[in-house]
Formats: C-alpha cells, sequence, structure tokens
C-alpha cells in the first residue's frame, strides 16, 4: 500500500526491513527531485508574459 504523508511531494511505498536503508535513499532522492521539478515549474510560470 502507498500513501502520501502531509507536505511530502512523492509517494511513501511499503519496504521489507533489509530493503530499507536502500528504499529510504530512493525516497529522499525522488523527493528532492520532485521537489526541485515544482520550484522550475513555478519558476517558468512566474516568466511568462501576461498576454
Amino acid at each position: 500500500m502507498a500513501y502520501k504523508r502531509k507536505g511530502h511531494l512523492t509517494v511513501i511505498t511499503e519496504w521489507c526491513r533489509h530493503l530499507s536503508k536502500e528504499m529510504h535513499r530512493w525516497y529522499w532522492k525522488g523527493e528532492r527531485k520532485a521537489g526541485k521539478k515544482l520550484i522550475k515549474k513555478e519558476l517558468m510560470e512566474n516568466r511568462k508574459p501576461a498576454a
């Protein structure tokens, strides 16, 4: 089951105990990428001249 916590940009998946280090690393990498993508999107929207 996947769920999304308040304030997080990506979905947390369930992971096995022996994979938790890897999965945490993948999760936070995705979270950082999603944050950067969101910032770029907002900057591009603000750059567009009003028609």
